[in-house]
């Protein structure tokens, strides 16, 4: 496939700390897929998140699902958007402690965001193990941050996150110091590009902890989770495509024609391109001219053309379906 042999795969990250008295990797597990969404891929789904903001911010989305506070002071304010399930950082006022709440319901994965989810496992991203069915979409404007936390076990390892809009690092380590407001210092410092994603297993999501420092321009991340089967909400209906995913996934074989050479030591190397990558698809979209290509598309003033030129890039394929596609009723997810 053209589009997985774009992606370069890092899984050598290693940080050594001190852990109980013994030496550890804190960044054992976590790895780096850069290149997953074209730049025209990131248009649309940038695109789709800031309607998606806009439905939140008019009200038209569950009411936990959309949650804007009150920018009072630098690294506070950003915007999170959940689907699948809703999630409590903290205790909240009802009572509940952090975690899944299962008896809140928020809206289900959008198509476009299952069709990323879909993506993931069939490129080998994520493990037909683990299957994501909920996210949570993080809308930072700048001096946003998220502080140093380990995600929750009431959802399932690994995980990841894809980025967008603008390249920032990620923290890791087992201690964190807050050195001003959205300022951390960390062990370890990973930055993470446009169209990649981040995943996080052993060690990196679990021993160590994580933060996004405030950021010096407008970013868009979504965190995609597998939930625990004993904390799926009451009532949580699994998306059809991605609930077959699991049993219907088989590794496709590779011909001696389309595999790589050495392709374990590609997978495993030091983040270099893959061979059969051309020089556009490895170079990284400058956030301004996404965000505006993202605008653009949100108003359909454009037809993007592929990274390469000819055949207009299109999402209507059964891997990728088309902008605002929705099953069967072909409605947005309302208030209920």
């Amino acid at each position: 496939d053209e589009g997985m042999a774009r992606v370069r795969r890092k899984k050598d990250f290693r940080h050594m700390e001190r852990v109980d008295g013994r030496m550890l990797n804190i960044l054992q597990g976590l790895e780096l897929h850069a290149n997953v969404f074209s730049p025209d891929e990131q248009a649309r789904i940038v695109a789709c998140v800031l309607d998606l903001q806009d439905q939140g911010r008019r009200g038209r989305l569950r009411e936990r699902t959309y949650s804007e506070p009150r920018k009072w002071m630098r690294g506070k304010g950003r915007a999170t958007i959940q689907f699948g399930c809703c999630y409590n950082y903290a205790a909240d006022r009802d009572g509940n402690p952090p975690g899944i709440v299962r008896d809140e319901s928020v809206d289900p994965l959008p198509p476009l965001l299952a069709a990323m989810a879909r993506r993931l496992v069939l490129w080998r991203v994520l493990p037909p193990s683990c299957v994501p069915d909920s996210c949570i979409v993080n809308v930072y404007d700048v001096d946003d941050c998220i502080p140093p936390h380990v995600d929750h076990h009431d959802f399932l390892r690994p995980f990841c996150t894809a980025s967008f809009l603008a390249e920032a690092p990620i923290l890791f380590g087992r201690d964190m110091r807050v050195v001003a407001p959205g300022e951390f210092s960390a062990a370890a410092s990973i930055p993470l590009p446009v169209g990649s994603v981040l995943v996080l297993a052993g060690n990196g999501a679990d021993v160590a902890k994580h933060c996004v420092p405030a950021v010096p321009a407008k970013r868009i991340s979504i965190t995609f989770r597998k939930m625990d089967a004993s904390k799926v909400p009451f009532g949580f209906r699994p998306d059809p495509l991605l609930q077959s995913l699991a049993a219907a996934v088989v590794r496709p074989a590779m011909t001696a024609a389309s595999a790589p050479p050495n392709r374990a030591a590609w997978e495993q190397g030091q983040g270099e391109p893959a061979k059969h990558a051309t020089p556009q698809q490895q170079q990284q979209q400058p956030a301004a001219p996404l965000y505006q290509a993202a605008a653009a598309v949100r108003a359909g003033q454009t037809q993007s053309q592929s990274p390469g030129g000819g055949v207009p890039f299109s999402l209507s394929t059964d891997e990728f379906p088309a902008l605002g596609a929705s099953p069967a009723s072909g409605r947005r997810p309302g208030r209920r």
